[in-house]
């Protein structure tokens, strides 16, 4: 049963609040009794409202409430695909990934998950982030199909220097828009330090040759063995192409001058990992230290222990929290038995009389306010090592990076880690999709880019309360026992089963919860349901230009002037939706695309 009331007398009451204490009563009675009250408006159906924004205050809701994807260097449409996955919709969770993130494979392997810290889920008092970077990896596991576009040539020939992960994300972003695009690889395998830089146990070769061929697939032509040597080299290449994009990366391990590292026994971490992951070194590792900070030093203590060493120390100038790695990585390699030494820095590589390494002196640092480090008088202190390896960090060759006579404001363009420095492998798709934007704008005759907010009515989130007390779903992983096979990937992935459980734990930030004013009758049937202190009785309020909202929070029922729903405690049950006696909570969908301005 439904009891329907004109909206102007909803208002009438309304601004008569004595008497509307009594209607509340009588709506409150009702709602209980299973009938429900509605203000009678003359609109369309909102269930099937969809609709496309370009408002600023629209674009800012998705930066400010779905932190996950502003974290993003891609802005994937991460709740979009976890929802997916929840309803057990593989294939539309990989396609999402597949178009934003070009390679879901790969980066839900060794993605640096800026996503995860910026996960509502994980705030203060709500438990542990979702593991979104997991479910990347099972959307790949079990909905990867080919792409299959309709491609309509444009004529325009585009050269790529480079098949790591910015000139691949290019060559893809171009040939969907109907370029001819030719990739020239100096190594005999396309992927840069994915193939090579990162070692099988973390990312088999298949993952990446998988992730590769749905770009090729599209038309591109990876060349291989191709080495650029210098500017004339890109010089004649922009003669033959209406646009060269320099994708080189960052190959070259950063160089140091501590004295003794000529001894034999001393590697630089880029080329220990190239080497190794070659098959090329057979050398016996006894006492091995890795000194660095980031994924490469972690990736070497990793491959030493798979080589045999007997004991492995990852030595860092700064503390544990500040490496450039992720926690997960952190935890993998010490359930190895890798060991860490925070604040010391390497002074001398001490030799033989044969010039063999025999161990490193170092000395502890501490760390000044501003974050700098000094070392401190009189701690110097050596440890024991057969091998050392340096993993400081990786430069663009230089041979090449002399660019200056190149006329950059033509048709030449750098991309990725060769022109921002070593970075992440998520970094550097962003890049190379942001410099494919940049030669399309070039090359054609729109004026640039425009994002869109497509806002879409819909009933429910499908989200339930109890989702809130599952634990992080812990990754499946090869036993300890056999973790020394060579090129075993310790990381098995979830199974459906468990893909789907992780994936409920999602907030789904992408929906927003809105209370109409003019249709509201104050009942506080929501906030009676709510298992979160997530809607207010609010006064005093105030909308500013940029859509902050401020007011003060009332607990004074004759003071009312609005229920408001706080997205940041929001835990998207519909709890709220579905007490309402009135109808006057919606719920939109909102998603991000970008599009092209002609």
């Amino acid at each position: 049963m439904c009891i329907l009331i004109k909206l102007q007398d909803c208002e009438i009451l309304k601004s008569q609040k004595k008497n509307f204490k009594l209607f509340y009563h009588l709506i409150s009675f009702l709602a209980k009794e299973g009938i429900k009250w509605n203000c009678k408006m003359e609109t369309e159906n909102r269930d099937n409202d969809t609709y496309v924004s370009t408002d600023k205050l629209d674009r800012k809701w998705i930066d400010v409430n779905i932190p996950c994807s502003t974290a993003c260097p891609v802005m994937t449409d991460i709740p979009g695909y976890i929802q997916a996955i929840k309803d057990g919709d593989y294939k539309t969770a990989y396609r999402i990934n597949r178009m934003e993130n070009i390679m879901p494979g790969v980066l839900g392997r060794v993605c640096d998950r800026p996503c995860e810290p910026a996960c509502r889920h994980g705030w203060d008092g709500l438990g542990d982030p979702v593991s979104i970077c997991f479910l990347k990896r099972a959307a790949a596991d079990y909905g990867m199909r080919p792409v299959n576009p309709e491609i309509k040539s444009n004529g325009r020939k585009v050269c790529i220097i480079g098949a790591g992960p910015a000139g691949l994300t290019a060559a893809n972003d171009l040939a969907l828009k109907g370029y001819q695009v030719t990739i020239l690889e100096q190594f005999d395998q396309p992927g840069g330090m994915l193939r090579y830089g990162i070692p099988q146990f973390r990312l088999p070769y298949d993952v990446v040759a998988e992730d590769v061929k749905s770009i090729t697939d599209l038309g591109v032509t990876i060349k291989t063995n191709a080495r650029v040597e210098d500017v004339s080299d890109i010089e004649k290449l922009k003669e033959d192409c209406d646009a060269v994009i320099l994708a080189g990366g960052c190959a070259i391990p950063k160089h140091t001058s501590i004295s003794g590292i000529d001894s034999k026994g001393v590697y630089w971490g880029l080329d220990f990992m190239i080497a190794a992951n070659r098959e090329e070194l057979d050398i016996p590792l006894e006492n091995v230290i890795v000194i660095g900070g980031g994924f490469t030093a972690v990736d070497c203590t990793r491959m030493s222990y798979r080589m045999g060493a007997k004991t492995i120390t990852l030595a860092c100038r700064r503390m544990k929290k500040d490496m450039y790695v992720g926690a997960h990585e952190l935890e993998v390699m010490e359930s190895e038995g890798i060991d860490t030494i925070s604040l010391a820095s390497a002074v001398t590589v001490l030799s033989n009389d044969e010039g063999a390494v025999t161990g490193v002196k170092f000395v502890h640092n501490s760390i000044n306010e501003n974050r700098s480090k000094t070392p401190i008088d009189g701690s110097e202190f050596v440890m024991e090592a057969d091998t050392v390896i340096f993993a400081v960090g990786q430069e663009a060759d230089e041979k090449v990076a002399e660019t200056e006579s190149v006329e950059l404001k033509n048709n030449f363009f750098v991309a990725g880690d060769y022109r921002n420095g070593s970075s992440t492998v998520i970094e550097a798709v962003a890049d190379g999709r942001k410099v494919a934007s940049d030669v399309h704008i070039l090359l054609s005759n729109i004026k640039g880019y425009e994002d869109t907010i497509h806002i879409s009515e819909v009933k429910d989130a499908g989200r339930k309360r109890d989702y809130d007390f599952i634990p992080v779903q812990p990754m499946d992983t090869t036993p300890m026992r056999d973790s020394k096979i060579e090129n075993k990937e310790v990381e098995t992935g979830y199974s459906k089963e468990k893909s789907v459980v992780e994936a409920k734990r999602c907030y789904l930030c992408h929906y927003n919860f809105q209370i109409d004013i003019s249709r509201c009758i104050y009942c506080l049937a929501c906030i009676d349901v709510m298992p979160v202190d997530c809607i207010k009785m609010a006064k005093d309020i105030e909308v500013f230009e940029d859509g902050n909202l401020n007011y003060i929070e009332t607990k004074n029922w004759s003071e009312v002037e609005a229920i408001t729903i706080d997205n940041d405690k929001c835990i998207r049950c519909g709890n709220c939706v579905r007490a309402c006696p009135v109808d006057c909570i919606s719920v939109s969908k909102y998603k991000i695309e970008t599009i092209e301005k002609k």
